[in-house]
């Protein structure tokens, strides 16, 4: 079960990444033509949140690859996250859930519940 996890979040990586390239295209395309550099939020008290959306909406996917990563590396060492690790991925996914339900967070319920399955059930053996 955690190798299926971990493809699965290597898989959210992917549409993720590829989401944020299509979805926030001009706001890319803004933030390189400025210079990158300071850009997404040069004057706090004066955000631009088109460019911070984009920001961290791409901030996240290199955390949905490590995730898959990290579940197929235990998977083949034959180990499982803590259970903790899958109860704060599933309080988190169904906290987004609540907040914000017409997302793409649901595609992050099927590998939490995974991971917290498998470290269940190899707690209790």
């Amino acid at each position: 079960m955690l190798r299926l996890a971990g493809w699965w979040w290597i898989a959210v990586s992917a549409i993720h990444a590829l989401g944020g390239i299509i979805l926030y295209f001009d706001q890319w395309q803004a933030i390189a033509q400025a210079g990158w550099f300071n850009v997404i939020a040069p004057n706090p008290f004066a955000p631009i949140f088109d460019r911070e959306d984009a920001f961290w909406f791409m901030f996240i996917t290199p955390f949905f690859f490590l995730m898959g990563e990290l579940s197929l590396w235990l998977a083949s060492k034959k180990l499982v996250f803590p259970i903790s690790v899958g109860a704060i991925l599933l309080g988190t996914v169904l906290v987004g859930l609540f907040l914000m339900p017409v997302s793409g967070i649901w595609l992050g319920l099927p590998p939490s519940i995974m991971l917290l399955w498998s470290s269940k059930s190899r707690q209790s053996n």
